[in-house]
């Protein structure tokens, strides 16, 4: 997202960054960006320092104060370079600054490093997740392997003792169906390789187990 008032030094950014291959999106002042940010959800936000309605400091803070938001990295470009101006943009969150009149070189370059960083931090995260739940699920494999088994076999020796015509026996076969099954999901829970979620009630992510298991090919 670039976010610059003046209209030739918008679209002056917005060419450089097509040609080099970027997606764009754009905002005038840092009021409009708070107001579309939401919409395009951008990788990066290059933001203009010195605007009308919000400045590109206060609107940074902003962003960085949404949750959906606060992991955007944001480049100011500025016409200013005095200590107490870029003081204030890296306390407000930004990753980094370009002077104005922007270069294409140095300009793309920070783009390619800031978006490297993001894509490390991701990196970094999901792992991070994947480590959780790796964990989260050996213990509940462990703890849920040996009364699994134990229940199993009860039912087992009580199937032994009734009639495979009786309809307790069809009951007691369900059962043994459905403990072979929750051995089934920990044997899943045991094997996950990496983090994939699914929509479940009421607009939560649960893990799910299938997607988050090693397939043949990942092996």
């Amino acid at each position: 997202m670039i976010v610059e008032d003046d209209q030739i030094s918008r679209e002056f950014v917005r060419n450089m960054l097509l040609d080099d291959g970027y997606e764009t999106c754009m905002a005038k002042d840092g009021q409009h960006c708070i107001d579309t940010v939401r919409e395009c959800l951008p990788d990066l936000v290059l933001m203009d320092v010195s605007m009308p309605a919000m400045d590109g400091i206060e609107a940074c803070k902003r962003l960085k104060a949404d949750g959906d938001c606060k992991n955007i990295p944001v480049i100011f470009v500025t016409g200013n370079n005095d200590d107490e101006t870029l003081q204030a943009a890296f306390d407000a969150g930004g990753s980094d600054y370009v002077l104005k009149p922007a270069g294409r070189v140095e300009l793309l370059a920070r783009v390619r490093t800031a978006l490297a960083q993001r894509r490390m931090s991701r990196k970094l995260a999901e792992e991070e997740k994947l480590k959780g739940v790796l964990e989260t699920a050996g213990g509940v494999c462990h703890e849920l392997n040996q009364p699994l088994q134990y229940v199993l076999g009860a039912v087992q020796l009580l199937m032994l003792d009734v009639s495979p015509d009786s309809p307790i026996y069809a009951n007691l076969d369900n059962i043994r169906a459905r403990i072979e099954q929750m051995g089934e999901i920990t044997r899943k829970l045991a094997e996950i390789t990496h983090f994939r979620t699914r929509k479940y009630v009421g607009g939560k992510e649960i893990i799910d187990i299938d997607q988050s298991v090693a397939g043949p090919s990942e092996e």
